[in-house]
């Protein structure tokens, strides 16, 4: 019997800006929200990007938006909130998953919450779209 692979079965889509792209922005925009780093962030997105962070409570939209949204969490935490990898990213075409730890950098409550990011992007390398999934369940408190 012959041993199958998944291309036998599994037509993914190819198109975008490349799978080491994807993740390299991923990786980055972890560094930058760490920093703090507003314009950095936003220089990720595209100009009309939709962000809805976390699942459920509405579409932010545009830089404008977006920066805000960024900024207040910014304020809330009292600097950058690190976000690094807890696996491998998934990429398929201009899509890719990643489960991240945020960390606030300066909070006085050590805390971490546990992220899954979904980003689309286009073919310029920009993220258009982003849903971040978490919830109260996905927040503890560290020592």
């Amino acid at each position: 019997m012959a041993e199958a692979s998944t291309s036998d079965f599994i037509q993914a889509p190819t198109e975008g800006p490349g799978a080491d792209h994807i993740r390299q922005v991923m990786e980055t925009y972890g560094k930058r929200m760490g920093d703090a780093d507003l314009k950095g962030v936003l220089a990720l997105f595209h100009p009309n990007a939709v962000i809805e962070d976390p699942i459920g409570t509405g579409e932010k939209r545009g830089h404008a938006e977006i920066g805000a949204f960024f900024q207040a969490g910014f304020d809330a935490m009292q600097g950058g909130i690190l976000m690094t990898f807890d696996c491998a990213a998934r990429i398929v075409g201009r899509y890719g998953a990643v489960a991240y730890i945020a960390k606030p950098v300066n909070y006085p409550v050590k805390v971490e919450i546990e992220t899954l990011d979904v980003m689309e992007f286009d073919d310029d390398g920009l993220i258009v779209r982003m849903t971040a999934f978490w919830g109260e369940s996905n927040r503890r408190i560290v020592e």
